[in-house]
């Protein structure tokens, strides 16, 4: 039963698949758990906060160490699907690490090994869903970790997968050090990531 039911909403989903593809580039369009989602691209200071936060993860923990590939892989943007949480996501930031999931094609769109942690970078328009639908579909994803980066309030919040939900962890705000699983001792100043 459970199959059948699952099956038929496959199709649905896959609609909507369709109509994200033909979405223009103005708009930034996803699917969290079958509800499909339409926001404004997003303002300069959302993408300067976006990079800062990979560039300090990638200085830290993605680049080589001698002859060995970094353990972890961060990818800007990176469009994530799910079929059985019927959902297409496109986080922030996300990141895999090669010891534990491994890391996904890079050639592949949308990328179907899903991240061990994301992260998004809050805007008026997007907050809401980020917090709610979006988080709700990271959980049933399988996604580990999800960090909720806020540059109007100066805040970082971490959350960890607890059998398919996102459970609120430890705030950092101005003047602290961001130090949240998975990457706890890599200890970032979120200074060196807000504006």
């Amino acid at each position: 039963m459970t199959t059948v039911a699952a099956v038929g909403l496959l199709g649905p989903f896959r609609e909507m698949e369709v109509r994200l593809e033909k979405e223009p580039e103005t708009v930034q369009a996803e699917i969290a758990l079958g509800t499909y989602l339409m926001s404004p691209r997003p303002r300069a200071r959302h993408g300067a906060v976006q990079g800062n936060l990979f560039g300090e993860l990638r200085s830290r923990l993605g680049l080589p160490h001698g002859p060995e590939l970094p353990d972890w892989l961060f990818v800007i943007e990176p469009e994530i699907r799910s079929e059985k949480s019927y959902s297409r996501l496109a986080p922030d930031v996300a990141g895999w690490g090669r010891s534990t999931s491994g890391w996904p094609d890079l050639d592949e769109t949308p990328v179907t090994l899903v991240p061990e942690w994301v992260a998004e970078v809050l805007s008026p328009s997007t907050a809401a869903a980020d917090r709610g639908v979006k988080a709700d579909a990271y959980g049933a994803m399988g996604v580990g970790w999800l960090w909720l980066v806020d540059p109007d309030t100066g805040r970082v919040e971490a959350f960890a997968n607890v059998r398919g939900r996102m459970v609120p962890g430890p705030v950092f705000g101005r003047g602290q050090q961001v130090q949240a699983d998975p990457f706890a001792a890599a200890s970032i100043p979120i200074d060196l990531i807000l504006l």
